[in-house]
């Protein structure tokens, strides 16, 4: 739990901290906690990343204080503080902006703000009052229980349920630790996505593991709940109607304690569109230049986020002539080059080790080293395998599959009981039954928009990568735009939608606490043990790390996740890259050979996932080396094998 507690103090306080500077943009305590903490990560995360480019890696533990020290100033006095911009009018540094129309005060002082005030004598209108109350503090209760809960679970070690996160979110980070700095890893074609959130991993494992890493992770996650409530308050709704669709959707709890990337792209997506919103509403260049900074911090944590900027300006453009705001183009213009740059780095990265920036992605217009036609064919022959086709009527049930029917829509390895990758309700009913709220209360002004950019963004989903995990950024947007009239709405439409929200959170509370809770002592006692029981080839990897020389290398076979290793290790499949020359090797000698030559003196094969019928032609050379004795098998467990090489004579 030591982690988990380093991982919290750090993502409180520069949230915190982050929250003072935010006063200047929002009076809305939530947002300001929103806003603050995901600039305050962000330049965290930038700050890791310099200093791994450049080979600092003992500073990387202390970025958090350096971090709070510059947020700090705003506390110093007056006389000790760098001049401000304009030249120190602190009426003007430090106003915010008038509230928007949508009783502000109403919605940040009561927290109810979900039905006009009750008039004087009218009791039937007070009874409502107080049963929305009610009815909010119970959905404020379960979000607390759901954010209570999702924290514990961060100091789970990552098992089975996280391919990604051991296969290469927490895995090139500790690569990163073990060379000094950040290097290329061309055999993981994943380490060149961008990594606004794996610098925070490296943060984490530098000083706590993997437990002070998930918790960044939970951060960007809550914060994206907290910033969808702040616009929601800023509009005099309870902020706890959104909380509970967010964190009570199953799919989006589960990453809260998992090592992913997925939260942190919601987080700057949607406060970049809810920014805009308020742009536009205010007519106020100061959040278009933040909409646009959030925008470019979105593009440095998936490539997905190219779609997402894209969409932004459109909307941006559409919304700002209708809305009579024609004047800020050119500023929407000069916000789009500023994501453009806080972005780039990364792409440009990408372009200096690879000649392509969106690597591995991209091939037919910017090629790439180590790579080739054929694997960028499969990779994409991959992705179109999630969903239910292509085909105009899929995108309308799109939003009804993903709910009830995931299955399709989620990694088809994690489908087995044994690994606990659970294939239900992922978005849970809440965003199906939100339509029933528009036709009872009506949509508030530029919800339209907000609603149009997730439509507009389910299509660019729906024909790229029908992974749910890609839709969960669209979440948080669905619930400032969409729950913003249910104050609206008939009570009784109102209240059922709170049941149905309550069921669900309710539901995901009892699934993740059933499954988790039962394991965590096991967890937190023997860790070793936790992992045999909860990783498929926990096992094998042990047997390496304990019985062959620390410098042996290994080539893993079927198998991705080499976090656990400690022997240095190369993929092996031919799709993942082109550094194991197999098409100038003709039978299991020459890839022996080779594997001699490179240090390569292990092999494992995770047979689970070998596919079956007639294997490829480099998948016979490790077939014809193991039965012509050049590779030994020393360990088998649980469909895992381990080959050792034999030298020529043994």
């Amino acid at each position: 739990m030591l982690g988990v507690g380093l991982g919290l103090v750090a993502a409180v306080a520069l949230t915190l901290l982050g929250g003072v500077w935010a006063r200047r943009w929002t009076p809305n305590s939530l947002e300001q906690w929103a806003y603050g903490g995901a600039l305050a990560l962000a330049v965290w995360s930038y700050l890791i990343a310099g200093c791994a480019a450049l080979g600092w890696m003992g500073i990387v533990p202390w970025t958090p204080l350096i971090v709070a020290g510059v947020l700090g100033m705003r506390f110093l006095p007056p006389s000790l503080r760098f001049p401000s911009r304009s030249g120190g009018n602190r009426a003007d540094a430090g106003s915010v902006p008038p509230a928007g129309r949508g009783n502000l005060k109403e919605g940040v002082s009561s927290g109810a703000g979900s039905v006009p005030p009750a008039g004087r004598g009218n009791l039937k209108e007070g009874v409502a009052l107080s049963a929305d109350r009610w009815v909010q503090g119970a959905l404020l209760t379960l979000s607390a229980a759901l954010t209570v809960l999702s924290l514990l679970l961060c100091a789970l070690p990552p098992d089975g349920n996280e391919w990604d996160a051991l296969a290469y979110h927490l895995a090139f980070p500790k690569l990163y630790l073990q060379a000094g700095r950040m290097v290329e890893i061309p055999f993981m074609h994943q380490s060149y996505f961008p990594p606004l959130q794996d610098m925070l991993y490296l943060w984490g494992l530098s000083v706590a593991g993997e437990s002070a890493a998930k918790v960044t992770h939970w951060a960007v996650g809550l914060l994206t709940a907290l910033g969808a409530a702040g616009f929601l308050q800023r509009r005099g709704v309870s902020g706890a109607w959104a909380t509970a669709l967010i964190l009570g959707a199953p799919a989006y709890l589960w990453q809260m304690f998992s090592a992913y990337a997925d939260l942190a792209t919601a987080l700057y997506a949607s406060l970049g569109m809810f920014a805009l919103a308020y742009a536009v509403q205010e007519g106020g260049r100061r959040w278009l230049w933040l909409s646009g900074a959030l925008m470019g911090f979105a593009l440095a944590t998936k490539y997905t986020a190219l779609l997402t900027t894209g969409l932004w300006g459109l909307v941006g453009l559409v919304w700002l002539v209708r809305a009579g705001q024609a004047r800020l183009l050119p500023t929407l213009v000069g916000a789009g080059l500023l994501a453009a740059a806080i972005g780039a780095p990364w792409y440009i990265r990408n372009a200096l080790w690879t000649g392509n920036p969106v690597y591995p992605f991209a091939y037919e217009i910017f090629g790439g080293e180590n790579w080739s036609q054929a694997q960028a064919d499969a990779y994409r022959n991959d992705q179109l395998k999630f969903g239910l086709g292509r085909e105009p009527a899929q995108l309308l049930l799109a939003p009804w599959n993903i709910t009830a029917n995931p299955a399709p829509f989620t990694d088809p390895i994690g489908a087995r009981v044994g690994e606990r990758v659970f294939l239900l309700p992922s978005l849970g009913m809440g965003v199906l039954a939100m339509p029933s709220l528009w036709l009872s209360g009506g949509l508030t002004q530029g919800a339209g928009y907000l609603l149009a950019f997730a439509g507009l963004h389910t299509v660019g989903w729906f024909y790229l990568m029908q992974q749910v995990r890609y839709w969960l950024l669209l979440l948080p947007i669905l619930a400032g735009g969409g729950l913003a009239s249910v104050g609206r709405a008939a009570s009784w439409v109102r209240w059922s939608y709170a049941g149905l929200l309550a069921l669900q959170a309710g539901f995901t509370l009892w699934l993740m606490a059933s499954v988790y809770l039962p394991v965590l002592p096991l967890a937190l006692r023997d860790r070793d043990a936790y992992l045999d029981r909860r990783l498929q080839i926990y096992p094998a990897v042990r047997f390496l790390n304990a019985q062959t020389p620390p410098d042996a290398g290994v080539i893993l076979l079927d198998e991705t996740r080499g976090y656990y290793l400690q022997r240095r290790y190369l993929w092996g499949n031919a799709g993942h890259h082109r550094l194991i020359p197999y098409d100038q090797m003709r039978t299991g000698d020459d890839l022996a050979q080779w594997m001699a030559a490179n240090d390569y003196t292990y092999l494992l094969i995770n047979r689970q996932f070998t596919p079956q019928g007639t294997p490829e032609a480099w998948r016979v050379l490790y077939d014809d080396a193991i039965a012509r004795g050049r590779l030994q098998l020393v360990f088998a467990q649980r469909m895992v094998e381990v080959y050792a090489l034999q030298q020529v004579g043994n």
